[in-house]
Formats: C-alpha cells, sequence, structure tokens
C-alpha cells in the first residue's frame, strides 16, 4: 500500500495533459485517514449513519479499491493515476475532472456516474458500465491562495473534453451516455455498446472500431477518420491460406530449413487468425506494417522477427521469445509482454541482433514480468508499464 502515498512526479509523461498552473500541493490522506472514510462511506451505503465520502482533490495515486463500494462518493478534481479499481462500484459518483490515467478499471460500475472532463488516458475499461454517464467537456478551476485550472488538452477535441485516448475499451457500456466531444483517439472498442448515447461530436481518430455497427453511431465520417474498422471479407478469405503460409514457417523452423518455408505476411491484416497462431515457431518472421489487434502470439517463437509498423494493440506475447526482434515505430497500446523473453539475440556467426522498439506515443504495453536482457535497447520501455 506504500505506492498509494507516493509522490506525484510532474515530469512524469503525460502529466501536461492538464495544464496545471500554480497548483497548490495535492490534498494527501493517511492510511488510516482513508480507512476511515472509505468505512464511514459504506455505512452510509448501507443506511447505518455513515458519512459519505468526500474525496476533492485527493491524492490517491496507485490506490488499491478493487471491488470496493464507492457509489454516490464524491472524487471530483482528484488523482488516481494508476489506481486499481478492478470491479469497483463508482455507480453515482462524482469523478468530474478527476485524474484516472491509467487505472484499472476492468467490470467497473461507472453508470450514471459525473465524469464530465476527466482523463482515462491508457486505462483499462474493458467490460466497465458507463450506462447513462455524464461525459461532456468540463474545466475545474480554484480560487484561494493559488489558482489551479485543470482541464484535458490535445488536439483532437475541444479543451475540457473528457479523454480516452489510447484506452482499452473493450465491450465496455455506454448506453444512452452523454458523449459530447469525447476523445476515443487510438482507444480500442472492440465490442463495445454505444445504444442511445449521443455522441455526434465524439473524435474516434485511429481508434479500433469493430464488434459494433458503425452506421448506427451518428458520428459524422470525419470523426471516424483513420478509425480500423473491422476484418473485410476478403481478409477472412485469405485467413486460411495465411495460417497454412505460416504453419509452413513454424515447419521451416523446427526442420532445421529441410521442409516448409519461410514466411513473409508484410501488410496481412491477421486478426481473423485470433488465438490459432499460439505457440507456433516464427523466428526471423517478417510481419511488418501486420494488422494483429488481440491476436495472440502466446508461447511463440519470434526471434529476429520483424514487427516494424505493425499494429499490435491488446495483442498477447505472453511468455514469447522476441529475442532481436523489432517493434520499430509500432502501435503496442496495451499489449501483454509478461513473461516474454525481450533481449539481444546472439547468432551462429557471433554477431549481436539487438532488439528494438521506440518509445511510445501514447500508453505502451506491459513489459511487467518480461525477462528483459541487460543489453536490450528498448528506449526506455522497460521503466513504463501499461494495463494487460
Amino acid at each position: 500500500m506504500d505506492s498509494m502515498l507516493s509522490a506525484f512526479d510532474p515530469s512524469m509523461p503525460g502529466h501536461d495533459v492538464f495544464g496545471l498552473k500554480d497548483a497548490p500541493e495535492e490534498n494527501t490522506i493517511s492510511h488510516a485517514e482513508l480507512y476511515r472514510i472509505l468505512g464511514d462511506h459504506l455505512r452510509y451505503r448501507t443506511r447505518q449513519k455513515g458519512k459519505r465520502a468526500q474525496l476533492q482533490s485527493a491524492k490517491l495515486d496507485g490506490v488499491m479499491m478493487a471491488k470496493r463500494d464507492l457509489s454516490e462518493a464524491d472524487l471530483s478534481g482528484a488523482s488516481l493515476v494508476g489506481a486499481d479499481l478492478n470491479g469497483a462500484n463508482l455507480s453515482g459518483t462524482s469523478l468530474y475532472c478527476a485524474d484516472l490515467r491509467g487505472c484499472d478499471l476492468r467490470y467497473a460500475r461507472l453508470d450514471h456516474a459525473d465524469l464530465r472532463g476527466a482523463s482515462f488516458k491508457g486505462a483499462n475499461l474493458n467490460y466497465a458500465m458507463m450506462d447513462f454517464a455524464d461525459l461532456r467537456a468540463a474545466t475545474m478551476l480554484r480560487m484561494g491562495d493559488r489558482l489551479k485550472f485543470q482541464g484535458n488538452a490535445h488536439d483532437e477535441s475541444p479543451f475540457g473534453a473528457v479523454d480516452f485516448t489510447g484506452t482499452s475499451l473493450r465491450h465496455a457500456s455506454f448506453r444512452n451516455a452523454r458523449l459530447d466531444h469525447a476523445n476515443f483517439t487510438d482507444a480500442l472498442l472492440e465490442g463495445a455498446s454505444f445504444r442511445g448515447a449521443r455522441m455526434r461530436t465524439a473524435c474516434f481518430r485511429n481508434a479500433v472500431l469493430s464488434g459494433f455497427h458503425l452506421e448506427k453511431l451518428g458520428v459524422p465520417a470525419s470523426n471516424l477518420k483513420a478509425g480500423l474498422a473491422p476484418p473485410t471479407p476478403a481478409a477472412q478469405r485469405r485467413a486460411k491460406s495465411l495460417l497454412a503460409e505460416l504453419e509452413a514457417h513454424h515447419e521451416w523452423f523446427t526442420s532445421l530449413g529441410q521442409k516448409g518455408r519461410p514466411a513473409t505476411i508484410d501488410g496481412e491484416d491477421l486478426r481473423p487468425l485470433g488465438e490459432f497462431l499460439k505457440g507456433l515457431c516464427l523466428a526471423g518472421l517478417s510481419a511488418r506494417k501486420v494488422i494483429a489487434v488481440s491476436v495472440d502470439f502466446s508461447g511463440c517463437q519470434l526471434q529476429a522477427a520483424r514487427f516494424d509498423g505493425a499494429d499490435v494493440r491488446a495483442a498477447r506475447f505472453v511468455g514469447s521469445d522476441l529475442s532481436g526482434a523489432s517493434f520499430l515505430h509500432a502501435k503496442r497500446t496495451h499489449a501483454s509482454f509478461r513473461n516474454a523473453r525481450i533481449q539481444d539475440l546472439t547468432l551462429y556467426t557471433g554477431n549481436i541482433l539487438a532488439f528494438r522498439a521506440d518509445a511510445p506515443h501514447g500508453p505502451p504495453g506491459s513489459f511487467d514480468d518480461a525477462q528483459i536482457g541487460a543489453s536490450a535497447f528498448l528506449a526506455g520501455l522497460s521503466e513504463q508499464s501499461g494495463n494487460c
């Protein structure tokens, strides 16, 4: 729990999203005080007297509150960066202009919540419920000894708009939500529900748009530009022959070149293959600019593979060997590299093939528990973690 009250680093990537001006010290709360407030709130919610939680502008970065009942609490302006709110009940809660970047909000209830002006950048909201939530643009102005001006700033939506940039929202529900000007740039929206939502001014640039009917969103085509649509019928038909090529590559690798043949799949859409690639030996694979969103490469041999410019958002590389692989300019938001082997590769000639991955634009993939070699060139990735 010590991380719950760790000091907020103003140099943290993305901190300037809020444009804080002469901000006073955050309202840091001790462990004991937080437990007391949560206990009082639980009694309040169960009609045993108690008191509603008042945590306006509270400093709660990294707090562990999974499955807690925080419904109707006041967390307006609070900082909850990286907090664990998995399965938490935030129904009717005020999170007005709150900072929820990088939070784990999977399966959380946020229905009827006040989410105006909040930032969810890089958070995981898979299966979260935001039905009837208020997600309109908003800013916060505080007067006191100092002036604090808070609001999301980004290029795609007006100042103060709710920011879902790079957020994982697979199977999240936004039924009848008010999404005026919400920014879904680079978000993962597979299977999300927007029935009855007000969202004509929302931005979906580069978002993954599959599992729901785009024509029913009522969003202008200009707001959907560069969005990733579902696999085309041609990609679906191509899947069988593409799998055969990759299985031939597996045979070529495992037979030391005696059978099969190496594959080059640059630019292919791998999404129809789903979990069929798990455990294959695909060392040396050329997979530049492939679309592999949510594809499962778990347990694969991918030494010296090339994923440069690929879209591997939410892909799984769990337990894979990525020695000497390259992910330069790849999109890898919410990709999981848990227990993957990430290091330079020593070739039989004695030459070294470096693992390469440039610093991400937006939330990185998760490298937690990856076996990262000391010499691997990660451009700072090993110091960052995302969600998986």
